[in-house]
């Protein structure tokens, strides 16, 4: 049974729009996934990840597809051709994504400070003017105390219940969260 050179080209055209929607979904999604635990998010290895893959099978398709189309090249050879250069683009990309895409801090610090505001916190250290308390709070299944200053001008006693408005320096800044949940 012998393959026909329309079959060839459908494969080599599919293999371009796998890898597209690879690289697609690497561009909506990313490169790391981050469901479960983010304190335990490890960066993908730099050779095997969506858009390295996405890469080598687009340009797997790609070449093999314009040698097919437009020259006479002996089916094994238009694959070992475009394997070598898919190779080589599979390379530079795993080199991209070691070198830059992969290298900064996998969780975004601002990422953090955002998921941390409106977390409630209780007061564990009284709260009084001009002198930080302490809070205490759970933040991605930790459970975390840090110094805390009311951004009210009232003293805020331990056991209340306040809300994070951000955390900077090692101090939070905090409001009631009566007053809070009254603009709520």
């Amino acid at each position: 049974m012998s393959v026909t050179p329309d079959a060839i080209r459908s494969i080599y055209a599919a293999l371009f729009g796998i890898g597209l929607l690879t690289g697609v979904y690497a561009m909506l999604n990313g490169s790391v996934s981050l469901g479960g635990d983010r304190s335990k998010i490890k960066a993908p290895p730099a050779s095997f990840n969506a858009p390295v893959i996405g890469v080598g099978l687009m340009v797997l398709g790609g070449v093999g597809y314009g040698i097919t189309v437009y020259s006479h090249i002996d089916t094994i050879l238009t694959l070992l051709t475009a394997a070598l250069i898919a190779a080589c683009a599979w390379i530079g990309m795993t080199v991209l994504m070691a070198k830059w895409a992969l290298n900064g801090p996998v969780i975004d610090p601002h990422e953090e400070r955002e998921e941390l505001q409106g977390t409630i916190a209780t007061v564990t250290r009284p709260i009084v003017l001009g002198t930080p308390g302490e809070i205490s709070y759970v933040f991605r299944g930790e459970q975390l105390k840090v110094p805390a200053r009311n951004i009210g001008s009232d003293v805020v006693g331990v056991g209340t219940e306040v809300v994070i408005e951000k955390i900077e320096d090692g101090v939070a800044d905090v409001e009631l969260w009566s007053v809070v949940e009254q603009r709520l």
